[in-house]
């Protein structure tokens, strides 16, 4: 049986990054949501919002450019370290907006084990 290669604490493998890439390219406006447990990443979501005059153009689908340059290594920069928690990427007319890291913290011991 063949084992699958585990992830390193703060890795975003290249399966991810295409798809966050893709993400980016295809997304008018919305959000890609990165999450970390253990440092590990769990999850890619990808959401995309469609209102306003979006719903009556053919704006869906329009490849934006917000793929290249330094984005991706921002977004790896961001995700690095993480012990607990998402970076979310959000996406307004086809651009890159905003760039969160939003950091969880995990208690043991309390009333029960954790979160």
């Amino acid at each position: 049986m063949e084992q699958k290669r585990g992830l390193r604490p703060g890795e975003i493998p290249g399966g991810a990054m295409a798809f966050i890439a893709r993400g980016l390219s295809e997304i008018g406006s919305g959000r890609i949501v990165l999450t970390a447990q253990d440092s590990r990443l769990v999850s890619v979501e990808r959401e995309e919002r469609i209102g306003g005059d979006a719903l009556f153009s053919a704006r869906a689908g329009k490849a934006n450019t917000t793929g290249g340059g330094p984005l991706p290594e921002k977004i790896r920069q961001s995700f690095q370290d993480l012990p607990y928690g998402q970076v979310i990427i959000t996406l307004k007319d086809g651009a890159v907006r905003q760039v969160e890291r939003l950091t969880r913290s995990r208690f043991t011991g309390l009333d029960g084990e954790g979160i």
